[in-house]
């Protein structure tokens, strides 16, 4: 007698290992993408801590101590963007990086760092050196507000940006699905911006 597999056993071998695949896949992808949120929130993590170096000598963020080109000197394992944004087609190691106020025009006590992860997701990072008040959000004192007020009864992780906003210095974070990750963004968006105390608890906006 020929020996060989009939077709119900055929059939189920086939079965099963489209139920393997169909339970692999995910849990594989879900890896990959959550290495890649590692890989970017390290980067960004790395950049805060140089930024924050350069904060301690003149107590400022602003454009003139924040320079890209200074950045880029001091830090070249990362590729400084200031006013710009990090795209798919960007460095692995781009950082957007835009400089604020937070108490006084041109005060330069705050930050926004931006970095964008394989998988597409944006992490900001901003890091406020005092508690902010009623002044513009922004580097030169422009049009862009950044008001101080309650947190309109909403918990310490789920801060906001905008018509409900942060109201404590310290360092906040946020997530978002985009192209392009430009650490301006958050001071353009029309509606509130929220932001979570670390990165497991960054809201997604």
């Amino acid at each position: 007698m020929d020996d060989g597999f009939t077709l119900i056993e055929l059939t189920v071998v086939l079965l099963v290992t489209a139920i393997l695949l169909a339970i692999a896949i995910p849990i594989f992808m879900g890896a990959s993408g959550a290495a890649n949120d590692r890989s970017a929130q390290s980067n960004l993590s790395g950049a805060l801590s140089e930024v924050k170096t350069m904060f301690q000598p003149n107590q400022s963020y602003a454009t003139v101590w924040l320079a890209a080109v200074t950045l880029a000197s001091t830090a070249p394992e990362y590729l400084w963007d200031q006013k710009k944004a990090c795209t798919a087609t960007s460095s692995a190691h781009c950082v957007s990086e835009f400089p604020v106020d937070v108490i006084s025009p041109a005060g330069g006590r705050g930050v926004i760092l931006a970095t964008r992860g394989n998988n597409g997701t944006c992490w900001y990072a901003v890091d406020l050196e005092a508690n902010p008040t009623t002044i513009k959000f922004a580097d030169t004192g422009g049009t862009r507000q950044f008001l101080a007020g309650t947190a309109n009864g909403k918990s310490p992780n789920d801060q906001e940006m905008g018509s409900t906003p942060l109201t404590a210095a310290g360092v906040y974070y946020a997530q978002k699905q985009t192209a392009s990750c430009d650490a301006r963004t958050p001071t353009t968006k029309g509606s509130a911006w929220r932001w979570g105390l670390s990165y497991s608890t960054a809201p997604v906006d």
